[in-house]
């Protein structure tokens, strides 16, 4: 996660603190040992002040700047990024992802800028759109270019970063993002095998933490893309497993993202070891595309449902002619 300060702000109430003690920079300097060049810098937001000059400063200032600091970070942006993307990841929009690398660009530049603790970071944050924009390309020279996109991406925080010592590192959110979409990009170059270990990775690294929505969002898509790879390797009882467990997790949280592919996954599984629950599973799936008013996913899951399966669909889930 990239962290940024408003520290124009922050350098403003710094400045009208100190005035309402009735103290000059240069007061400060004999007091505190802090030049008065250096605190001038901090008021005009020009720098990030150091810790220890913080805990200084809240001596004679007899306030927690400490706190002030943490106050002025531009999280709330970072926050509606994360939101926006995975909302457009989902159900993928080209304009809106183009608009959403428009809007970071803008929120890091020109007159509002930020003071970006790590700017690497924001770098990191774009090539995952431009990857992920890559990733949903028809053409296949595309997708290669995303896995190397997105392999750089994960070296600008990660310098030493190879993919085949994926559990050597240790991964920030959008890190596992990155290393998320470069899993789904393997499995597609047949490396499934691979694919679901980091999968599978990635989820006990997210399970390990506290989560939180965003997290949630990152393990039920886990657990959809894993019953996908076991059904690329036609490993049903596995697809069922993985299935069930994203079912449950998206439950427990009261989630619907992911939950029609993975009653959808589940379905096809049981149609394949012949179980007769799996027409409860593949309507389950139609009927939370349908009250969400996803009809585009519907109809792409009800066309290949009766022509690739064979399976008889419902009349309530037929559109109306």
């Amino acid at each position: 996660m990239f962290i940024s300060y408003n520290l124009l702000e922050f350098g403003e109430k710094l400045k009208e603190l100190r005035k309402s003690l009735g103290f000059s920079q240069v007061e400060i300097q004999k007091l505190a040992g802090v030049s008065s060049d250096a605190l001038r810098r901090i008021e005009k937001g020009e720098v990030i002040p150091r810790y220890e000059t913080l805990e200084l400063l809240s001596s004679i200032y007899k306030e927690d700047l400490l706190e002030l600091l943490k106050n002025a970070r531009s999280n709330k942006l970072l926050t509606e990024y994360h939101d926006e993307l995975d909302d457009i990841i989902t159900c993928y929009d080209d304009q809106k992802m183009k608009k959403l690398e428009e809007d970071i660009r803008l929120g890091f530049t020109g007159k509002n800028e930020s003071s970006i603790v790590n700017p690497n970071e924001v770098i990191q944050f774009l090539l995952l759109i431009r990857g992920a924009s890559l990733y949903h390309s028809r053409f296949s020279s595309d997708h290669k270019d995303a896995r190397n996109i997105l392999q750089d991406a994960l070296k600008l925080t990660i310098p030493k970063f190879k993919l085949e010592d994926y559990k050597g590192y240790k991964y920030s959110y959008i890190e596992l993002r990155i290393l998320l979409l470069l899993s789904i990009l393997i499995a597609e170059d047949q490396e499934v095998a691979m694919s679901t270990k980091i999968l599978y990775f990635i989820l006990d690294r997210l399970k390990a933490s506290t989560t939180s929505k965003y997290q949630d969002f990152l393990i039920i898509k886990i657990y959809a893309n894993i019953s996908y790879n076991y059904h690329l390797e036609d490993n049903h009882k596995r697809v069922i497993r993985a299935a069930n467990e994203g079912i449950a997790y998206c439950l427990s949280r009261e989630l619907t993202h992911a939950l029609s592919s993975l009653y959808y996954r589940k379905g096809i599984a049981e149609f394949k070891l012949h179980h007769k629950t799996y027409k409860s599973s593949l309507f389950s799936s139609f009927f939370i595309l349908k009250i969400t008013g996803n009809q585009e996913l519907l109809d792409i899951y009800l066309e290949v449902t009766e022509e690739q399966y064979g399976i008889e669909i419902p009349t309530e889930f037929l559109k109306s002619k």
